[in-house]
Order: C-alpha cells, then sequence, then structure tokens
C-alpha cells in the first residue's frame, strides 16, 4: 500500500512540472522534454523541434529563442482522449492559472488561460492540441 501512495503522488509531482510552458526559452524545453529528436527547420522566422515527451510527440514552434506554440499528439497519431487533453491543458498552466472554454465553432474547441496571455486549440480532428501565445502567427508556407 506504502508503493501505491507513493507512486501516485509521484505521478502527481511529475505531472505537475511533466510540461514545458509557452515562454520558455530552448534550454528550459530541453530540460522538460529532453533532446529534440528532429529539428524541421526554420520557417520565417520559426524555429520548429520535434520532441518525445510524457507519452506525447510535440512539436514546438520557437521565435527568437522562446516558445511561442506547442502542439501535442500521441505518437500513433491517434485521437487524444479527453483526459489527454485534460492532462495537457493542466500541465500548460503556471500556478495560479487556470483555463476557462473560448468559443466553439463547429466541433473544433478552444480555451484561454486566466492570464489571458495563452491560449489552446484542439481541432474537429481530435489527433492533436495546440497551445501558444495569442500573439502567435503561423508563417505562410
Amino acid at each position: 500500500m506504502k508503493a501505491l501512495t507513493f507512486a501516485v503522488l509521484a505521478w502527481i509531482a511529475l505531472a505537475g512540472t511533466g510540461f514545458a510552458r509557452i515562454g520558455d526559452d530552448e534550454k528550459q524545453i530541453e530540460a522538460t522534454y529532453g533532446k529534440p529528436g528532429k529539428d524541421l527547420g526554420t520557417h520565417w522566422d520559426v524555429h520548429e523541434l520535434g520532441y518525445m515527451s510524457g507519452g506525447f510527440m510535440i512539436l514546438v514552434d520557437f521565435v527568437n529563442g522562446i516558445s511561442q506554440r506547442e502542439g501535442f499528439a500521441n505518437p500513433d497519431t491517434s485521437p487524444l482522449s479527453p483526459q489527454s487533453v485534460e492532462d495537457i491543458l493542466r500541465m500548460s498552466a503556471p500556478e495560479g492559472t487556470s483555463w476557462k472554454k473560448g468559443p466553439a465553432s463547429g466541433d473544433d474547441r478552444s480555451w484561454t488561460r486566466s492570464d489571458n496571455k495563452v491560449i489552446a486549440m484542439f481541432p474537429a480532428l481530435r489527433k492533436f492540441v495546440f497551445v501558444q501565445d495569442v500573439n502567435f502567427v503561423q508563417p505562410k508556407q
């Protein structure tokens, strides 16, 4: 029973710190996710790096070395479970912040963090969640 209690407490502690956050620099992201597994190059002023961490594939878009957008997906590209989405949102919120549901567009879902600095989007495909700075603009290819 003690082992189970310890395992649950350890998981809770790791869950709270398991994800990097928007606004972290490349060293902070690497400290959280480990070394990037794939460098997807630079498009305009956005440098894209891919990571594997916490059971997710994670694509981080850096602008001037700062994380501006993070996309989370299952490694097998299967749809994310509602619990996975909740976990991603919880771990993408610094202490003292929370998420509030934003307007839905069809089957797409969105949230705004309580500090109004970050938004999250869960498109209808249900295969990925994007968490990004409210001012981030995806460069046109």
